[in-house]
């Protein structure tokens, strides 16, 4: 009985934790925004979008010049000073290359508010405004485009700023970056500019995030959290993104060791660089979205003075940094991965120090354990590989050169499924591997499982540690009490065991798999159904263990062997 009710409090938990953490994926209303003339207005930003994004419009185009034009014209109309730089692609590249894209000149649209100060403390809004050649770019980088525009005309409605604020809208991007690499010959621009914000789309829905800064963003990712009212942002996806081959324009810009930010929405890949990217399809919350990171951002960097500025530029070490629900972003330094991984360790030692002093861990049992466990989650991966190979001959769906499987409007019911029959057959082999190994045995090896891949990532992939560290070190430190035969550590204490392990892990480890599924697809289902099952391993396994201890403890059976294991 005990065991149901604490099964069925770890599912109840689960849940409420999923609902609280995935809150972090919700955009703000246009409410939250604000309504004034003062404020960022999706509703008006779509309407920019619907001449932006009216047809394909890539660099060397008609359609291109239009889209060019009908930019210049909106800075005019806001009076704000508008310039076009042009360039002559093959003093980009080569002169064939110009020839093969079918455009003679890059042209980048640039507008300025000039600020009051004469201090080179100058901010630079980046997007770029051409489209690849078979899709309009509602979203890439439509979004981005009018998000500029939007903030521009929002900022002139406000006093002149102490520091120059630049918009610049690139050509050629889809073509190799071509109006960024040209953007670098304005050196009267890029001396006066100390902070750069790139806006770019990898989809057409879904939150945007800030997924990318220049080095040493300890304080930058400080100030953001600070700054943006609905902050999304992973350390785990910057380290990932900086490993990766992708490119924007933000790239270019980033080699003149200024601060920065990159921000892009990854949701509805089925539309990156398709057809489909149209207005019709666009997602107006994840532009309001975008426009809540610009304007606030801009507005506390247009005020700033030089002592500012300075302290953001001689910040050292990187940041650590992840969202745990709306509006809730949690940052610290990297410099603490490593002492966090130690005292993880020593919590480890002692774990282990007292389950084999005080006879109720067995070695071999352990073992066992720990290679069971292990085999089972591969044995999860391998079945879930070969599943997906099937299901894309079943619904006639490719594998495209870099993984990508996309079911469409399938997708996230089909990951639902997987998920919740990864859940059902985590939960059996947990079952079965408990009882061969012994309650606690089984219980231990699924935090050893934990403890390695936190060692792993502390030591290699700093970004994502959070995820393993924090959740084994809220486990042993619960468990140690239990371990160690304390008597109070009984009754309802064995819920807030329950309660600590399940709502750190998934509060910490949900989401990361969320984004995972969106940047990859479902073809990324076999990793994340590993996780599951490993989140499963130890819920399962500490809930049947604190049942059985429970037991054991009542005095009816001292003297039975199972007591000591």
């Amino acid at each position: 009985m005990e065991k149901r009710k604490l099964l069925i409090f770890a599912i109840l938990l689960a849940l409420l934790t999923s609902f609280i953490s995935f809150s972090q994926f919700l955009s703000p209303s246009q409410e939250e925004v604000g309504e004034t003339e003062k404020d960022f207005s999706s509703d008006r930003a779509l309407n920019f979008l619907k001449e932006v994004a009216k047809e394909p419009h890539p660099i060397g185009s008609s359609a291109n010049k239009k889209v060019r034009d009908y930019i210049v014209k909106h800075f005019q109309d806001l009076d704000i000073p508008v310039e076009i730089q042009s360039k002559p692609v093959k003093e980009i590249r080569d002169e064939e290359y110009a020839k093969e894209i079918g455009a003679k000149n890059v042209e980048n649209i640039i507008a300025k508010i000039q600020g009051t100060s004469s201090d080179d403390n100058a901010i630079l809004l980046t997007a770029h405004y051409d489209s690849e050649i078979e899709t309009p770019g509602a979203s890439d980088d439509g979004y981005g485009v009018v998000t500029i525009m939007e903030a521009a005309r929002a900022l002139k409605q406000l006093p002149a700023p102490k520091n120059t604020i630049y918009f610049v809208l690139t050509d050629g991007e889809e073509q190799g970056l071509l109006g960024a690499s040209a953007l670098q010959d304005r050196a009267d621009i890029l001396d006066e500019v100390r902070v750069m914000l790139n806006f770019e789309a990898r989809g057409n829905t879904g939150v945007p995030i800030m997924f990318e800064t220049s080095s040493n963003d300890l304080k930058l990712a400080q100030f953001y959290k600070e700054t943006v009212p609905y902050p999304v942002a992973y350390s785990f996806a910057s380290e990932m993104y900086k490993k990766m081959p992708n490119d924007t324009d933000f790239t270019e810009l980033k080699i003149t060791k200024k601060l920065g930010y990159n921000f892009a929405n990854m949701g509805g890949l089925e539309a990156y660089h398709a057809a489909i990217d149209r207005v019709e399809n666009s997602d107006e919350e994840t532009i309001r979205h975008f426009g809540d990171y610009a304007l606030p951002l801009v507005k506390r960097f247009m005020m700033m003075d030089e002592k500012e500025f300075q302290a953001l530029e001689d910040s050292k070490g990187n940041a650590i940094y992840f969202p745990i629900m709306k509006k809730v972003l949690v940052v610290y330094s990297e410099k603490l991965v490593i002492p966090l991984m130690v005292v993880l360790l020593i919590l480890t030692v002692a774990i282990f120090f007292f389950s084999f002093n005080k006879q109720v861990t067995q070695i071999k049992g352990l073992i066992f354990s720990l290679i069971a466990s292990f085999g089972s989650l591969v044995s999860i991966f391998i079945f879930y590989f070969l599943l997906i190979r099937l299901l894309t001959i079943v619904f006639n769906v490719g594998i495209d050169e870099d993984g990508i499987v996309m079911f469409g409007t399938y997708d996230s019911l089909i990951l639902t499924l997987l998920v919740i029959l990864a859940i059902m057959l985590s939960f059996f082999l947990a079952k079965w591997v408990s009882k061969k190994s012994r309650t606690l045995n089984f219980a231990i090896s699924t935090q050893v499982l934990w403890i390695v891949l936190a060692v792993i990532s502390s030591l290699t992939f700093k970004g994502i540690s959070y995820a393993f560290t924090i959740p084994a070190i809220i486990s042993l430190l619960l468990i140690l009490p239990i371990i160690v035969k304390a008597k109070w550590a009984k009754g309802m204490y064995h819920y807030v065991v329950v309660a600590g392990w399940t709502v750190s892990s998934i509060l910490l480890l949900g989401p990361i798999m969320y984004i995972i599924f969106i940047a990859k697809t479902i073809s990324i289902a076999p990793l994340i159904t590993v996780v599951t099952a490993l989140i499963t391993f130890s819920i399962v396994g500490i809930v049947n263990w604190l049942t059985e201890n429970a037991y054991y403890s009542t005095g009816f059976h001292k003297g039975s062997k199972d007591y000591l294991n």
